[in-house]
């Protein structure tokens, strides 16, 4: 059976929160996230800060790649 999407990758509105789900059916790890811009993250000194929306903007850009790298290595992408 074909699958008409492999992937879907949730942002809300703002930027403020999103996850990826792997659509395809033998996926060991079907979602990655949530990332949300009020979770607290290791500061530059250690300290725990909240991880704002360039926390969020870093998942968007790098989940797909990550995904694929891991889950399905040698899978063609576009």
């Amino acid at each position: 059976m074909s699958v008409p999407f492999l992937g879907a990758l949730r942002v809300d509105m703002e930027g403020q929160r999103a996850r990826y789900e792997c659509l395809r059916p033998d996926c060991p790890n079907r979602v990655e996230g949530p990332v949300c811009a009020t979770d607290l993250v290791p500061g530059p000194d250690g300290s725990t800060v909240r991880g704002g929306a360039p926390r969020v903007a870093d998942f968007i850009e790098r989940v797909k790649a990550y995904h694929l790298d891991r889950y399905h290595p040698g899978e063609i992408t576009q």
